[in-house]
């Protein structure tokens, strides 16, 4: 009953949303218009984004359609141009929710007047119906989160003058977008300094109908997105917000939602009831964690663009005073220095974090802890073998010892660090198989046991040999998590509001 309730709220949220667009033709996500670019590129133009044309629509609004490798055709993009020039400008990353597209944030958001005093450039790319995930449809694979994060920094970078620091890099959206963006700064902590999400559902395991109705929306069958909620529990979890909030500290969190009625009015927005509940809950997620955060659940508003507009206000006026506080003396140290201690969560078997390259051969999707973090080692959690190389953190050709312990039992051996000053480990987790295969159907019947055990590595330096390094220097290679750190981790605190209407003064 719960599961159908679901179902037709989110049904009706979308077709309400969709028929807003109406004047434009079909759904966003099946056609938007490029009909006059004629046919997709093919062959080695297929191979890498592109700009397929582009057009000045205000003094400060552009319009691109971007040929992306990554979803095979050609999608919209448009770009705001900072109200406040400068000689490279911080980037807001902003995100349009299901039954949306590139356009709406500036047809029915009002971006261009609320960024007019800002510095801001703001890029809105297309997001497809709303999955920002990756989604099998038919024969096709449209990777959304490859487009967003890969491709579109590379168009802003070969074409705008941008500030790549991580906390120029700004991740926003509303409704589904504000789950892409919370998902994308959980899963790139050290990409982006903050993230916002207006009316936003940042649990998905409490939302499976509604997901499954966004990815059946573009084309994709039922379940398809990211499995059975049971059997591929993993998976959800590898694309939640919610189980990846570890990942989120450290970066400035601000989300929102409405109660989902007005003053006087009778009917209520179940929908935004419900995105309502669930932040509550991701923000008492964060307070366990002892995670800085900005939650404020207003006292009325709909899962509409009345709400949002006023939100995506609100959240500028906050930047605006966080510059300000910046630019004094009192500015904020980067979060992970060279070296310096950190944990990611994450269910890709190949990824990069603060400059580690982590590989797992696997049997089955899992979610892997990559713990303690430091030039003195790491931990790592779960099945399957893996390879992990490091920053250069290390003197060049020097040698240093390693020892490696885990279920598979203990190894210790020297190695060099190569001319970047990079290490280089493998090794087996538990239930390590020796053939990689990739998860699958296929492969569902393999057990999850073993995917708590923990393998340890540590890095120590090795006495120097004076035979082959006898000009090297004797002194040990510092650690850098030992550095004294300006984070007073007594003066974390959580920011609330609980007023609502007045979006701008619910900042505390």
């Amino acid at each position: 009953m719960r599961r159908s309730l679901i179902i037709a709220m989110g049904a009706r949220a979308i077709r309400t949303l969709t028929a807003a667009r109406s004047h434009r033709g079909r759904y966003p996500a099946r056609d938007q218009t490029t009909s006059f670019l004629g046919p997709e590129p093919r062959g080695k133009d297929a191979r890498t984004w592109h700009i397929r044309d582009k057009r000045k629509l205000s003094p400060r609004l552009r319009e691109f359609f971007l040929y992306s490798p990554a979803l095979g055709r050609t999608v919209g993009v448009r770009v705001l141009l900072p109200g406040i020039p400068a000689e490279v400008s911080p980037v807001i990353h902003l995100f349009h929710g299901g039954g949306d597209d590139f356009r709406s944030w500036t047809d029915f958001g009002s971006a261009e007047e609320l960024t007019l005093d800002s510095p801001y450039l703001v890029v809105m790319p297309d997001g497809g119906a709303g999955t920002y995930s990756r989604l099998a449809v038919g024969s096709e694979v449209h990777d959304w989160p490859r487009f967003h994060t890969e491709e579109i920094p590379a168009f802003l970078k070969a074409n705008f003058s941008v500030d790549w620091v991580p906390a120029s890099q700004l991740v926003a959206g509303l409704s589904m977008g504000g789950y892409g963006a919370m998902k994308y700064a959980a899963w790139h902590p050290d990409r982006y300094g903050s993230a916002a999400a207006f009316s936003s559902p940042l649990d998905p395991l409490s939302t499976v109908p509604a997901f499954d109705i966004i990815a059946m929306r573009e084309g994709a069958r039922s379940l398809s997105l990211f499995g059975d909620p049971a059997l591929d529990r993993s998976e959800w979890l590898a694309n939640s917000p919610y189980a990846l909030a570890e990942n989120l500290r450290g970066l400035d969190l601000w989300f929102s939602a409405g109660s989902g009625s007005l003053e006087g009015a009778k009917d209520r927005d179940l929908l935004e009831s419900m995105i309502s509940s669930q932040g509550e809950r991701f923000s008492a997620r964060l307070n366990s964690l002892g995670i800085r955060h900005s939650w404020f659940p207003r006292t009325s508003g709909l899962h509409n663009w009345t709400s949002w507009e006023r939100e995506l206000g609100a959240w500028l006026k906050t930047l605006a005073r966080r510059r300000n506080y910046a630019s004094s003396d009192r500015r904020r140290t980067d979060r992970v220095a060279d070296g310096g201690q950190f944990t990611f969560l994450t269910g890709h078997a190949l990824f990069d974090i603060h400059g580690w390259r982590v590989e797992i051969s696997r049997r089955r999707a899992q979610v892997v802890r990559l713990d303690a973090v430091s030039a003195t080692g790491f931990s790592l959690t779960g099945t399957g073998s893996f390879r992990v190389r490091t920053p250069g953190l290390f003197d060049p050709g020097r040698r240093y010892d390693i020892s490696v312990s885990g279920p598979s039992g203990d190894n210790a051996y020297q190695q060099k660090a190569d001319k970047k000053g990079r290490l280089t480990f493998t090794g087996r987790l538990a239930a390590a198989m020796h053939d990689p295969i990739i998860p699958g159907k296929r492969t569902a019947h393999f057990a999850t046991l073993g995917q708590d055990e923990v393998t340890t590595v540590r890095i120590a330096s090795a006495p120097v040999d004076a035979a082959v390094d006898g000009e090297r220097s004797t002194a040990d290679v510092p650690d850098p998590s030992q550095t004294e750190s300006t984070d007073d981790p007594t003066g974390v605190y959580i920011e609330s509001g609980r007023e609502s209407t007045a979006a701008d003064s619910s900042e505390r």
